[in-house]
């Protein structure tokens, strides 16, 4: 047993006391257990209990569930755990058939099972949403996950030992902690990204054509089935084609791929109505070019960590051109 508190192990170890399978060294370790607190006292009472109404009908008689019941608590842990007597349960009556009382009891044991599966054996899972600002998110392993607007995350509280699965809706920047023993998965749009330990972006906006993977640094299996993967290195850009199923690699020539994370943008020799994409983007803003002539004016420049305002006045004073505030944004303008 991994932890006195995990109910995970006690569930099993409870269901092995009842069925009589436990060793001496289990029977020891749960006495001690259930009488550490209220808590974990209740807990095996319960299981008592459904182990009792599970058995009430394997004999076509007539059985006092109180009675057995008060039987069965004092003799369990030679009476070192008092007996809770269970809520009175109608006497079976002798003139239903077995079938029903059979199928009663199979019903009685899906709701138990059923319950303590959800509130003793289910991992917990975690949703986190980036809705107008951007999230941040260290995971139980150390990884971090950067969550861009209107995107979506969903992880376990606690990994399994196995694997390190996740799921994706949206883009989100991963800076993933290395474990050969235990692949990093994100499951998104019908495709696999699994990693072992490197930082890359993940673009699966529901409303795109393609789920997009650019790498920073490591390497990263882009799957859609078993048969149909490409392997990813520092540098590369794969690309999945939700209509077709496709998958294909080329060289990421966009540098300000994960510019809405770190605010760093480069532009060379850029269009401004390219500039313009990349700010509205980035910033969360309306920048809306009025004369469309100006669209092809070209621009290099690099903005590192600017405000919005610092921005719109260096694109002012280095295109010579009219830039005007309004309520969601800006207009752009001029000859």
């Amino acid at each position: 047993m991994k932890n006195d508190n995990n109910h995970i192990d006690y569930a099993r170890l409870i269901g092995k006391y009842l069925a009589k399978e436990a060793s001496a060294e289990e029977i020891t370790a749960l006495e001690k257990w259930v009488a550490e607190s209220d808590e974990n006292k209740d807990t095996f009472n319960k299981y008592k209990q459904s182990w009792i109404l599970s058995g009430i009908n394997k004999k076509n008689k007539k059985i006092d569930v109180e009675r057995e019941w008060v039987t069965l608590s004092s003799k369990l842990f030679r009476n070192r755990i008092e007996p809770t007597p269970s809520p009175k349960v109608k006497e079976l009556q002798p003139g239903i058939p077995l079938i029903f009382r059979i199928a009663a009891a199979v019903v009685v044991l899906f709701a138990v099972s059923f319950f303590l599966y959800n509130f003793f054996l289910k991992p917990g899972t975690v949703e986190m949403m980036a809705t107008t600002t951007i999230e941040t998110e260290t995971l139980s392993d150390g990884t971090t996950i950067t969550l861009n607007r209107n995107s979506t995350f969903k992880y376990p509280k606690k990994f399994t030992k196995d694997v390190r699965k996740v799921e994706l809706t949206g883009d989100a920047y991963f800076e993933v902690e290395h474990n050969k023993n235990q692949p990093f998965i994100i499951e998104s749009q019908n495709i696999e990204i699994e990693v072992l330990g490197t930082s890359f972006y993940v673009d699966s906006h529901e409303d795109n054509s393609t789920v997009e993977v650019v790498v920073n640094s490591g390497g990263v299996a882009l799957r859609s089935d078993k048969e149909n993967q490409i392997i990813l290195k520092a540098g590369d850009k794969g690309i999945f084609n939700k209509k077709t199923g496709k998958l294909f690699m080329e060289k990421n020539t966009d540098v300000n791929y994960n510019s809405w994370n770190t605010k760093l943008l480069v532009f060379d020799d850029t269009k401004l109505a390219k500039v313009v994409d990349k700010l509205n983007e980035v910033y969360d803003t309306n920048i809306e070019i009025i004369n469309p002539e100006i669209d092809n004016y070209r621009i290099t420049v690099t903005f590192d960590n600017m405000t919005i305002e610092a921005v719109i006045n260096i694109l002012r004073e280095t295109l010579d051109i009219v830039i005007e505030k309004h309520d969601n944004g800006y207009f752009i303008s001029g000859e």
